[in-house]
């Protein structure tokens, strides 16, 4: 039987049933996913029209804590400057919640703003931040369990990699401008992640960052421009985090969004090599370069209103791996 017919036979993969308008999200690249072996399992789905991921609220304990967590960012943007109203700054902006029928059941879902809105090739990963992943109510068998994850890179680096996905140019043989028109995907789960020791994990983010494909001029120039706009995102949560003495985030990530069509304009990186320093506002990295902090399931009051150096950790070393990569 020719291969073309075997396909032609081949049961099709059963789709999730859920609203019309919505579908999953595509770009989602850690957390609980839609599982074709389990009708219970609900990954993020979005809502292209009003720009929304829609997260299923978890357990219910997890799901209620983030909600209030979120409710509380938005009514502590009405009270002026504060450690809460000035954090809505550095997460998703939050639409509320909304009830939805999928694979036939009612299920309450976050709405969140959508921070690979508007990319044409979304760059995404995330980075569970802190040595400590367990919460203060985990279970002793909840604790063994969390501390056997991603050992080698979080305990001396006080990250983890639950997953990714990055567009990255063509082989080098290949022609520039077809290299730029039809780059290749690559995407990376939890298994990956757990593979991974320090110096992996440094490798893996140089090329997550398009570093160690900036294999001409230009494209070095826009990879700068991405570390550089990165490093200042993440830098403004590293100043919220040394002031705030509120709240500790426990398996908490950082979402990292860029979209790889923009680092490959051509025409932003040559501006730059000539000298012209001021870019057009469609240009500027801060436009498609975004840095969010993301999953507060486990978001618990400060004990004795100390920092979160847990978090903070984590915070330092990402920040020194990506200068690495900068400075190089």
């Amino acid at each position: 039987m020719a291969k073309n017919e075997l396909k032609e036979l081949s049961p099709p993969r059963k789709q999730p049933a859920m609203p019309e308008g919505f579908r999953q999200l595509k770009t989602q690249v850690a957390g609980h996913t839609f599982e074709e072996s389990n009708a219970e399992a609900v990954g993020l789905l979005q809502d292209p029209t009003a720009g929304c991921v829609l997260k299923p609220m978890g357990k219910p304990e997890c799901g209620e804590r983030e909600l209030r967590f979120y409710e509380s960012l938005a009514a502590a943007g009405a009270s002026g400057d504060n450690d809460l109203a000035l954090l809505r700054g550095h997460v998703p902006r939050f639409y509320g919640p909304l009830k939805l029928v999928v694979n036939r059941r009612e299920r309450t879902f976050l709405r969140l703003e959508d921070l690979t809105r508007g990319m044409s090739q979304p760059c995404v990963m995330d980075v569970k931040m802190g040595k400590r992943t367990w919460d203060p109510e985990s279970s002793p068998n909840k604790r063994k369990l969390e501390e056997a994850k991603y050992v080698m890179c979080k305990q001396k680096l006080g990250l983890c990699l639950p997953g990714f996905q990055v567009y990255l140019p063509k082989d080098a043989e290949e022609e520039e401008e077809e290299k730029k028109e039809h780059p290749t995907i690559l995407r990376h789960g939890k298994d990956y992640g757990k593979s991974l020791n320090v110096e992996g994990f440094k490798q893996t983010m140089a090329l997550f960052f398009n570093a160690s494909t900036s294999d001409s001029k230009t494209r070095r120039v826009g990879t700068e421009l991405l570390l550089k706009e990165v490093l200042r995102q993440l830098q403004a949560i590293l100043s919220w985090f040394q002031r705030q003495r509120l709240l500790h985030f426990y398996a908490s990530s950082l979402l990292i969004c860029y979209d790889y069509s923009r680092l490959a304009n051509s025409n932003t990186q040559k501006s730059l090599l000539n000298g012209h320093h001021r870019l057009e506002k469609d240009d500027d990295p801060a436009n498609w370069v975004r840095v969010r902090m993301i999953d507060f399931a486990h978001v618990y009051p400060a004990d004795r209103a100390l920092p979160d150096e847990n978090y903070l950790f984590g915070l330092r070393s990402l920040i020194e791996v990506v200068q690495s990569i900068l400075h190089r």
